[in-house]
């Protein structure tokens, strides 16, 4: 996907009661979209390609600190060198990263895509860390605390859909926008009025 839709954890809940016993949620780009896949999966593996130090820098602290797995790919031919030289790279920055899973050690793997080569390491890899999550328990506290992080997110999508969905709300919400341009009120309190406004209105209606 190019970014995290919000319909993306729904999608994995309906492959796992479909019984599939493996779904791959691919995201392009970095940010918050692609840290809050970590709320979608079990494990989240990020895949850069050979590169610098630049290449390094250019990857945000963010989405580093929610992997499980960090896979270096296309280390073949006259790219592994530079593969090789990348893996140490992030291996040194990993370091200093404290992994999510207790017990776990993000690990730092070289693939080719091209050659096959490395990719049955990242399998082992895979089922080892799942094996962590099932035997610790942590699996099905990770899947809570998932659908908690969705409900709350979609109670915020709900009522700001809801809001610009009804005329009225979305006229008295241009009225605390046009307050706030002229500092005759604070966000805090903009928000508050806008969602007492919703509340009453659903009062009117019952």
């Amino acid at each position: 996907f190019g970014g995290l839709s919000g319909d993306t954890h729904d999608v994995v809940s309906l492959c796992q009661a479909a019984s599939y016993s493996l779904v791959l949620v691919e995201s392009v780009g970095l940010g918050q979209s692609e840290v809050e896949i970590a709320e979608s999966v079990d494990m989240l593996i990020l895949i850069v390609p050979p590169g610098g130090g630049d290449e390094l820098q250019g990857v945000k602290k963010g989405i580093m600190e929610v992997a499980d797995m960090l896979i270096v790919n296309k280390a073949d031919g006259n790219l592994l060198p530079a593969a090789r030289s990348t893996a140490a790279d992030y291996r040194g920055a990993m370091q200093f990263i404290r992994p999510r899973v207790e017990g776990w050690k993000t690990p730092v793997l070289l693939t080719s895509a091209h050659t096959g080569e490395g990719v049955d390491k990242v399998w082992s890899k895979i089922l080892e860390f799942q094996s962590l999550l099932i035997n610790s328990g942590g699996l099905e506290k990770k899947r809570k605390s998932q659908s908690r992080y969705w409900m709350w997110k979609h109670l915020k999508n709900l009522i700001i859909q809801r809001t610009n969905e009804d005329p009225q709300l979305r006229e008295f919400a241009n009225e605390m926008e046009n307050a706030l341009d002229h500092g005759r009120i604070t966000p805090r309190v903009a928000a508050a009025q806008l969602l007492d406004s919703l509340i009453h209105k659903d009062d009117d209606r019952d």
